[in-house]
């Protein structure tokens, strides 16, 4: 896993020496990616000029001769991520190839020389790279599947720049919110799919490519996979399921560093430790735990169950507490939520930073986690409501819940399930002239599977959108914080093509949901039993308690006056409320959040 980050301007243009003193900045400003080994290259040619930079955490091949930006007299390749298939490649198109390195990155070099774009479908890993003809003065783009591995970039008159943090794309913007992505931001708790909450600050797109025409200034994007929006396929058996899933896990266990894994008890984690012990008999496991547990025994179930699972394997259980009488902790979690480069309306990420942290400590470099499996297997409770909705719906005259559902327009889906903050409930909050931006801009126009069931259209939303926007970029960042490479076997492409367009009729029914897992017999029955919670943390109480200083802070009255976005009074009035007991967590979270990031944004 690593850090990638860099641009191409015309020669001599009027903001070089900025553009340049920026990259330096923020190519050590990202070195969290990759502490293990840092280049740039320069190069220079008639009409233009390349600054590139590479951060490296060594995974695969630790030898110092793969700590390098992999080039020749006409190609670059920065990337981030891991090529599991690489081997494959090898015997399939470079058996004739003399090979200097065992990384896959050398692997990936070679095969977009010979074959460009045509080649990125056949790519099975997580991965975002820059691949750069020189010769042609041509950048290539691209991102994996659900979009695991972030990448950003921000064209202008002269050039373009791209890294794996948009920090030091923000500091060359304007700084101008984007209403769009602002609006999609407070409803959903996570930005837009293809564009960051500040104008111009764009991301190169899950399972696509971006070619960028250095001489023309032209950039266009193309689809080199598509998620199924059909639900088509026919059921496959256990024995299937799980040949698939034990070939998936083994696969991700590939690497020269310690792995350890992500444990919340839950079905899908659970799996992963149970076949990962199999492979490697010490590795570890690590899930959090709440304290004082008087205070927060409900949310401390994972530990629990983890611990179980843990005891039953011989698999030792590194038990992570998050302790609101720990300041020093406190101002660690707050130092991490500064450093997220998009907002992101979900405290989980205390968790994850501080499994993260934990494993970085005992030094785990690749940490195996579940994200995905609700997607690809039909997990969410949302799932269940939609389905039974709709199975039910000749009860929707005596319930009003299944009548709501049933009622929706199909675009109207995706926001029913999340309105963390419901502009037309809250436009007190906001100022007049920035509620005005918010309500004026673009309506959310989502791809979805328009003609499906309900069922299947939150759920290709989920996949598309909030995996790789919400839960992918909460893992990315806490991990990479930490200098972790966290890996999610259960999105692979083949459970992608292969499973998820499976008919949720094989995968829930009235009385449970992922049956594909919990059919598994290796699966304990305690935990093909447990009711599913989520992995959760307590923010109503943090709310009330923990961050209620941190709140204050950033609620300031001369501080919002200055701003210019919200209004003061609304905002502590909704604070208040929720302190007297009654219950605004996602408004006040989503808006905490943006604040913490609007600040830190500004000054970069």
């Amino acid at each position: 896993m690593c850090g990638i980050i860099g641009f191409v301007i015309k020669k001599n243009c009027s903001r070089s020496n900025e553009y340049r003193k920026k990259f330096s900045y923020y190519l050590n400003h990202q070195v969290h990616r990759g502490p293990d080994y840092q280049e740039k290259k320069v190069i220079l040619n008639q009409e233009f000029e390349y600054n590139l930079g590479f951060n490296r955490l060594s995974i695969v091949d630790l030898n110092k001769e793969s700590n390098k930006i992999f080039s020749n007299e006409n190609y670059i390749l920065l990337f981030n991520g891991e090529i599991y298939n690489h081997k494959f490649l090898i015997d399939k198109y470079l058996k004739d190839e003399i090979l200097e390195t065992q990384t896959d990155t050398e692997v990936l070099f070679k095969i977009l020389i010979k074959f460009k774009s045509n080649i990125i479908n056949e790519l099975e890993g997580m991965f975002s790279f820059a691949f750069i003809d020189i010769k042609n003065n041509k950048i290539l783009l691209s991102k994996d599947y659900t979009g695991i591995k972030p990448l950003y970039y921000l064209k202008n008159n002269d050039g373009i720049f791209f890294c794996s943090e948009a920090w030091f794309l923000y500091s060359l913007s304007e700084k101008k919110l984007d209403s769009y992505s602002c609006k999609h931001f407070f409803q959903f708790g996570f930005s837009p799919l293809n564009k960051t909450l500040i104008e111009n600050v764009n991301k190169i797109l899950p399972s696509s490519y971006f070619q960028f025409n250095v001489k023309e200034n032209v950039l266009f994007s193309k689809k080199y996979n598509k998620i199924p929006k059909k639900k088509n396929l026919p059921n496959l058996d256990n024995p299937l399921i799980e040949n698939k899933i034990r070939k998936i896990i083994n696969k991700n266990l590939i690497t020269d560093t310690k792995v350890g894994i992500f444990l919340s008890g839950g079905i899908d984690s659970s799996i992963i430790t149970i076949i990962a012990k199999e492979q490697i008999d010490n590795i570890e496991a690590y899930t959090s735990y709440f304290h004082p547990n008087s205070k927060y025994k409900k949310f401390n179930q994972d530990f629990e169950y983890a611990k179980k699972l843990c005891n039953s394997l011989n698999v030792k259980l590194n038990k992570v507490e998050i302790d609101d009488t720990d300041q020093n902790q406190k101002e660690l979690l707050f130092s991490a939520i500064k450093r997220l480069d998009e907002p992101l309306s979900n405290l989980n990420f205390f968790n994850s930073f501080l499994q993260s942290k934990k494993a970085k400590e005992d030094d785990c470099k690749v940490i195996l986690t579940g994200d995905g499996a609700d997607e690809i297997f039909g997990g969410y409770e949302r799932y269940k409501k939609s389905w039974l909705a709709n199975k039910l719906s000749v009860l929707s005259a005596f319930n009003s819940k299944i009548k709501k559902i049933d009622n929706l327009k199909k675009n109207e889906i995706p926001l029913h399930f999340y309105n963390l903050l419901s502009l037309d409930k809250n436009k007190n909050i906001f100022l007049k002239d920035f509620y005005r931006s918010l309500e004026n801009s673009e309506e959310f126009n989502f791809d979805l599977p328009l003609q499906s069931e309900n069922v299947d259209i939150i759920n290709y939303f989920d996949i598309t959108h909030w995996l790789s926007e919400e839960s992918n970029f909460k893992l990315d960042r806490a991990s990479m914080l930490n200098s972790i490479e966290a890996r999610v076997p259960f999105q692979d492409i083949d459970l992608i093509k292969n499973v998820f367009p499976i008919p949720f009729k094989y995968k829930l029914d009235f009385f449970t949901e992922k049956k594909h897992l919990k059919n598994l017999n290796f699966v304990p029955n305690f935990i093909k039993k447990r009711k599913k919670s989520g992995w959760f943390s307590p923010e109503s109480l943090f709310l009330r308690g923990y961050l209620e200083d941190l709140f204050l802070e950033f609620f300031d009255k001369e501080k919002i006056i200055k701003q210019g976005l919200f209004n003061s009074e609304q905002v502590n009035d909704l604070f208040k409320l929720h302190k007297e007991g009654k219950y605004f967590k996602n408004e006040l979270i989503t808006l905490f959040m943006f604040q913490v990031w609007y600040e830190q944004m500004l000054i970069s």
